[in-house]
């Protein structure tokens, strides 16, 4: 892999991307970085499992029908448009950027959204090879610096929510989770189900 030092904006990003690569492996890093396209990872993505720690960060299990729609910038970032029904069934929206760490190591993510004074991290550890799922790790960071839970809260993805039940894809993604430590009361896997289509 290209020396990446020349590519990072602050101490910090160089931090959690140290952080990134020792939790996923190199070897693995460079395996999802082969399927990695940025034109590919644009447009729609439905979400099919969740954790309960991801409530702290402002989702969660209550929410229904989850999707996100990811716009690439001519910047390089991507506008993400996050949409769900909550559990008043009613249809809320959330917008923010995310950029790469590294413009090298693409996959490893920050996000920040409109209504937040704060910026998360959106790691993909996951990319199947069809492209068409995506498992996202949301690390716990305070003060982008001090590294709690690199496998706090986690996020499943995918571009058709039947089809993928439907496979042998979710056997894959449950056996991904279990290598990372997905397996405690607070990370491991919930379905994220519908209650309409949005």
């Amino acid at each position: 892999m290209e020396s990446i030092q020349k590519y990072f904006k602050n101490s910090r990003d160089k931090k959690i991307v140290d952080n990134y690569m020792n939790f996923v492996g190199k070897d693995e890093v460079l395996s999802i970085m082969s399927r990695y396209d940025k034109k590919i990872f644009a447009g729609r993505w439905e979400q099919v499992l969740t954790s309960l720690s991801t409530n702290i960060l402002g989702s969660g299990v209550f929410y229904s029908s989850v999707n996100s729609s990811y716009i690439l910038q001519k910047d390089g970032s991507v506008r993400v448009i996050n949409k769900a029904i909550n559990s008043f069934f009613q249809e809320v929206e959330l917008e923010g950027v995310s950029f790469a760490r590294n413009e090298l190591i693409p996959i490893c993510r920050s996000v920040k959204f409109d209504n937040c004074n704060f910026e998360g991290n959106y790691w993909i550890i996951y990319i199947s090879r069809d492209q068409n799922t995506i498992i996202i790790c949301a690390p716990l960071i305070l003060f982008g610096t001090f590294d709690l839970l690199n496998n706090f809260g986690l996020y499943v993805m995918t571009r058709d929510r039947f089809k993928f039940w439907n496979s042998e894809e979710p056997q894959k993604v449950f056996e991904i989770l279990g290598k990372y430590g997905f397996n405690k009361f607070w990370n491991s896997p919930i379905d994220s189900g519908t209650s309409f289509f949005i």
